[in-house]
């Protein structure tokens, strides 16, 4: 089992959003919709976010805010860690 490596994925309202990059499944996606607006962040180690991807994405200048209402595909876990926070819901 891998230690745990917490890394800030980005802020939903004023709670920081945490996952454990020990734990990503690159290949596993969960689509969600936002209810608080998101933060993301892009640093060192965090995967390129599934629907962050191809040509329709303008601007991918971090730090990005997405507004609440949002709907997005993410990791598994990013998607999890905003549901837990209680800042997104799964599509």
């Amino acid at each position: 089992m891998a230690n745990a490596k917490n890394v800030q994925h980005g802020t939903a309202g004023a709670t920081p959003i945490n996952v454990d990059l020990s734990r990503i499944d690159h290949g596993s996606t969960r689509k969600v919709q936002l209810t608080s607006n998101y933060t993301l962040l892009c640093g060192a180690g965090i995967p390129t976010r599934p629907g962050m991807t191809g040509a329709s994405q303008a601007n991918l200048e971090y730090p990005r805010t997405l507004s609440s209402g949002t709907q997005i595909t993410l990791s598994a876990e990013e998607a999890a860690a905003l549901v837990t926070a209680g800042k997104a819901t799964y599509v």
